[in-house]
């Protein structure tokens, strides 16, 4: 007897859930899905930095020679690497630019 009425109590259970779980995917979303903007490349950390992608790691050396640094500007790829080695030794909430760019903390 009391197997029955755990058997009937996850059923419903389920029953509800697959219900729920129907209605709530049953209407749209109108509107074109737009991804939350990050932080600005400039403001990137060393943490944010050393889990970042290649591409992204470039991405954020790019901007730090588009905003005036003509050293990383000449060869962003080497910066790249030159970058994560430093962050290395600098404290996870440095800044990437003040890194690169001597101002380590």
């Amino acid at each position: 007897m009391p197997m029955r009425w755990f058997r009937r109590v996850t059923v419903t259970l389920l029953a509800v859930l697959v219900a729920l779980g129907a209605i709530g995917c049953s209407r749209g979303i109108a509107g074109t899905p737009v991804a939350a903007p990050g932080p600005p490349l400039l403001a990137t950390t060393c943490r944010d930095y050393a889990e970042m992608t290649t591409a992204a790691r470039r991405e954020v050396i790019k901007a730090i020679g588009e905003a005036g640094n003509k050293l990383v500007a000449t060869n962003p790829d080497l910066w790249t690497g030159v970058a994560a080695a430093l962050c290395t030794f600098a404290s996870p909430s440095a800044p990437v630019k003040d890194v690169v760019t001597g101002g380590i903390r």
